[in-house]
């Protein structure tokens, strides 16, 4: 720890501030009003650091009071992601750029200084770069995460994202994924790709879960996969291997631990690679398909098939059954609107029967 001073640009008198990091790895940087004071405070936190009474916790809370000894948006958030995203997120540039985009809001606001009042306007300059709501909303599911961290940490008490509601998402529309569509584009690829997208399609794995695979978690005995550690949410769980599948794993020879890599660099597929090489191939056949529909293309099947939306769930790893039930249910056969079709449909076979009338 250390005191020291800024020289404020154009000219502008600077200010003297304290350069601390505590037991817990949290860094601050409070602002002082003057020398004397912040060569006072920096003795009392010296002292409260070595302490065998572990009093810095309760000395760094009332510092709040004195003048925010919490750092700024911007250093916190990049603790957060030094200390949890990166250790715990497997896509974690994805979750980088969010915060680049918050630190762009917030940078000048101390951590503990946020308001609802700033994230509605954040939403509201979001909203005029042409953002949707969807992408807002993620922005702010990563936001309210950095601020519960902060609290299991004991570095803040309340969540302000919490009092902020989510923005209302228009469902996703797109072309169905039709069987024979999704052959069509196949056709395109050249064969060393066929694997890694056989497997997507019969699995109903995320892309990311594909191409980290490895060869520890196919469970040959069993005709299953076992996702863990991989997944996006971290849940666990197993997937059936269908005997396509098992080709798709067959043709890669054995190459380290990864399943699925490129036969002349040696080098596992990028998701990348993977969206240029489907963007590529969907363009030559006409189709609006993406990768991801690959993944809701199985789970339409499942439903489509009678297939319990608790299993399906399961087999595709979603956080909760309701959002299983959002976005399949209505390709079960036990659909409403499913179910009054065939009604429909019935009513048409007898109008035929007594002579085309109908009733």
């Amino acid at each position: 720890m250390s005191v020291r001073y800024r020289q404020s640009c154009k000219g502008r008198t600077g200010y003297w501030y304290i350069e601390t990091t505590w037991p817990d790895g949290m860094r601050t940087r409070p602002t002082m009003p003057d020398e004397e004071t912040a060569i006072r405070i920096n003795k009392k936190i010296e002292v409260a650091i070595v302490d065998e009474e572990r009093i810095w916790k309760k000395l760094r809370r009332e510092l709040r009071l004195e003048g925010g000894i919490l750092q700024g948006f911007s250093e916190f958030a990049d603790l957060y992601y030094d200390s949890y995203v990166k250790v715990h997120n497997r896509a974690h540039e994805k979750k980088k750029n969010r915060l680049v985009i918050l630190k762009r809001h917030f940078s000048s606001l101390p951590i503990d200084s946020l308001t609802p009042q700033h994230i509605d306007k954040f939403v509201s300059s979001r909203r005029k770069e042409g953002v949707k709501n969807r992408t807002i909303n993620r922005d702010l599911g990563v936001l309210a995460h950095m601020y519960e961290w902060a609290i299991k940490r004991g570095y803040l008490e309340v969540n302000p994202v919490n009092k902020v509601e989510r923005l209302e998402e228009v469902e996703w529309v797109g072309e169905r994924p039709d069987e024979s569509v999704l052959d069509s584009i196949f056709s395109q690829f050249p064969a060393t790709m066929v694997p890694v997208f056989t497997f997507l399609r019969e699995t109903g794995c995320r892309r990311g879960e594909a191409i980290s695979l490895n060869r520890s978690q196919i469970d040959i005995a069993r005709f299953q996969v076992v996702f863990h550690s991989n997944t996006k949410n971290g849940k666990s769980r197993q997937v059936p291997l269908t005997e396509r599948a098992l080709w798709a794993i067959s043709q890669m020879p054995k190459h380290g631990e990864t399943i699925f890599y490129h036969p002349g660099t040696l080098k596992r597929w990028t998701g990348d690679t993977l969206d240029y090489r489907w963007e590529k191939a969907r363009e030559a056949v006409g189709s609006g398909l993406r990768v991801h529909d690959l993944r809701h293309a199985f789970g339409i099947k499942l439903a489509e098939e009678g297939c319990p939306m608790h299993y399906i769930s399961e087999v595709m790893g979603h956080h909760s059954i309701d959002f299983t039930r959002k976005h399949y249910a209505k390709f079960s056969p036990e659909s409403a609107s499913r179910a009054v079709l065939r009604v429909l449909e019935g009513r048409k076979e007898v109008g035929r029967q007594v002579g085309g009338r109908g009733f």
